[in-house]
């Protein structure tokens, strides 16, 4: 058996691998890169060169320090990139369809997963990777409203540090 070799679509995930330090953030309550009981940080591996492993860490307020884990890659037979999410703040294994806008700048995430309002219903959710420049990049999370737009509830800005 022949192994698979990275493509073009692969190589493109390559600008996440680093360590990040999440500078801004909407999404916490009064959230403070300065102060390490609020920081998020982010490390990001790549797996064959195939797939990026992230790994990010923070405070949650109230709720102590969390930790979540992403993956991303690309799937051929598919046709368009992969990804799943695991958070220690909820039990809920998220798993994403995506794709990278033809600006080569913009990797959206979409997921469903439990409404915010009725856990008993679900609602699509996207996330967005905007790369600025090869150190610097933002995450913005947002779900589908009724009328098919998305309404960001949380967005972040993100440099490397490593």
């Amino acid at each position: 058996m022949e192994f698979p070799k990275p493509t073009e679509h692969h190589r493109a995930l390559d600008r996440l691998v680093g360590d990040w330090l999440y500078v801004t953030s909407t999404g916490m309550e009064d959230y403070d890169p300065e102060d390490p009981l609020k920081r998020w940080t982010e490390k990001v591996r790549s797996v064959g060169g195939l797939w990026v492993i992230a790994e990010g860490q923070g405070g949650m307020g109230s709720a102590g320090m969390s930790t979540m884990i992403m993956t991303l890659g690309y799937d051929p037979r598919l046709g368009h990139y992969v990804g799943s999410w695991i958070g220690s703040m909820m039990d809920k294994f998220w798993i994403y369809k995506c794709w990278l806008e033809d600006d080569g700048q913009t990797l959206i995430l979409e997921a469903e997963g439990p409404s915010m309002q009725d856990p008993s219903r679900t609602e699509l959710y996207r996330d967005v990777i905007h790369f600025i420049d090869d150190d610097r990049r933002t995450f913005s999370g947002s779900v589908r409203q009724p009328d098919g737009s998305f309404k960001t509830f949380m967005s972040s800005e993100a440099k490397r540090i490593g």
